[in-house]
């Protein structure tokens, strides 16, 4: 999936609403977003942190609506490497992108 496919996913949601990122089998909030080209292709890759609070919709949008990032493939950082995110789904209130 990329930038703008998860934004698009998104666009009709409620701006207020927290997100997580399931990465290792867990929901986890997000740290940072890391860019890299690897094999020719453009990625942008969601780093998890364990503790803090979730980003609200409103905020994640502002952070990949960039010229930059919107055409990168969208991967989240596990322990064991990259993993490629393919959509979203509610749990309990929160949106969480797998």
């Amino acid at each position: 999936m990329r930038v703008i496919d998860l934004l698009a996913l998104m666009a009709d949601q409620d701006k207020k609403t927290p997100v997580q990122l399931r990465a290792d089998g867990v929901q986890s909030n997000l740290d940072k977003i890391l860019t890299a080209d690897v094999n020719e292709e453009r990625q942008a890759i969601l780093v998890p942190k364990s503790s803090g609070h979730p980003r609200h919709l409103w905020e994640l949008a502002v952070l990949l609506d960039q010229p930059d990032l919107r055409t990168r493939y969208l991967y989240v950082q596990e322990k064991t490497g990259k993993r490629p995110l393919f959509g979203t789904q509610q749990v309990a209130g929160v949106l969480v992108i797998n």
